[in-house]
């Protein structure tokens, strides 16, 4: 007689902090915590998240670039243990943070970094007004959908100072070649989706989150979120698969 054992579904909870902390221990150190991002057709991704307290140096040409154009008071969203935050700091910009995983926050905080534990949602007009919205490594994904994207861009505009500006780094999924990418690519655009939309959880161990849309757009995808919101497209300009966009708020208009 032949048992059939399931697999047992992993817990709800804080797996990329956990995978943060365990690395953060260490001393940052490459090779010691990898967690793995489980897309919903069962593709994985193992990453090693020593690349979230690499130094300036070792940061792509799109980060650093961001980092640089940044000024006055930067909200930094998605902001993970802090490796741009500190950055920031050292620069002498003044820095609060958004992250909703409990342990990045307080790696984050560890670092000197004020952080508010919370997604975009939690953003208003009470935190005050930001002369920088940041949406560094490829944080562009938090726009989530072509519903939810709007929706985000608004929020952040409405905390934003005039004259204010949003740098964000994305992903462009055209340069995926393989058939698998191909393939959930067709399936997104056949379903009314962008082809880089995907629904996502991270995990490590026995730990996963919940799951949730991310976003990598191209840049027409991004400037159809755009069209309608408070924001406008000064420049977009691409570092291989990366690219780089500034976003700048439309004369007189704020939310």
């Amino acid at each position: 007689m032949s048992v059939r054992i399931r697999p047992a579904e992993p817990r709800i909870g804080d797996a990329f902090g956990r995978a943060l902390s365990h690395c953060w221990a260490r001393g940052g150190a490459s090779g010691v915590a990898y967690h793995v991002i489980e897309r919903d057709d069962a593709m994985v991704v193992a990453m090693d998240v020593a690349q979230y307290f690499a130094p300036f140096e070792e940061w792509t040409v799109g980060e650093r670039w961001a980092c640089e154009a940044a000024r006055g008071r930067v909200l930094d969203v998605g902001c993970g243990p802090g490796r741009h935050a500190v950055e920031l700091r050292g620069r002498g910009l003044e820095v609060l943070g958004l992250e909703p995983s409990p342990g990045a926050v307080a790696i984050a905080r560890e670092r000197g970094v004020e952080v508010i534990d919370g997604v975009v949602g939690d953003v208003e007009p009470g935190l005050g007004s930001f002369d920088t919205i940041l949406l560094g490594g490829q944080n562009l994904g938090l726009l989530e959908s072509r519903e939810r994207g709007p929706e985000v861009l608004s929020r952040l505009a409405a905390v934003t100072a005039p004259g204010g500006v949003l740098l964000g780094v994305g992903f462009d999924p055209s340069e995926f070649a393989s058939p698998e990418m191909k393939d959930y690519a067709a399936r997104n655009l056949a379903e009314g989706r962008f082809a880089g939309q995907q629904r996502v959880r991270d995990r490590y161990f026995g730990v996963a989150t919940h799951w949730y849309d991310y976003l990598w757009p191209t840049a027409a995808d991004l400037h159809e979120l755009v069209d309608g919101t408070p924001w406008s497209i000064k420049e977009i300009t691409a570092e291989g698969a990366h690219f780089m966009a500034v976003m700048t708020l439309k004369p007189g208009n704020r939310s």
